[in-house]
């Protein structure tokens, strides 16, 4: 099996072994109730959509990462046939998507 480095890949290990949350709204909640470890930001959302997921992960000190792709590329990273456009990371699970948000 091929190891996948990279966000892309540390998505589909969190998909595999841990928590998380798809959509703007439960994860703004997710965010706001600090169940939140990390929150993945796709690429071309609505600018107030992206100003309030960084002002309350702000607030909250969780770390945000920039997915360099569409909200309809996060979302088939995520095996789903819809857009997503905000993934609040619960539990890491095995993966590193913690120290991707360090970087």
């Amino acid at each position: 099996m091929k190891a996948v480095t990279g966000l892309e890949g540390e998505i589909k290990q969190v998909l595999k072994t841990g928590k998380y949350i798809l959509g703007y709204r439960k994860s703004i909640r997710a965010i706001k109730m600090g169940k939140a470890k990390a929150v993945v930001v796709a690429s071309k959302i609505p600018k107030w959509m992206e100003d309030d997921v960084m002002y309350y992960a702000k607030l909250g000190e969780i770390p945000v990462i920039k997915f360099k792709g569409t909200s309809y590329e996060l979302g088939m990273v995520c095996g789903k046939p819809f857009p997503v456009a905000v993934m609040a990371i619960l539990d890491p699970g095995t993966s590193r998507i913690t120290e991707l948000a360090g970087e």
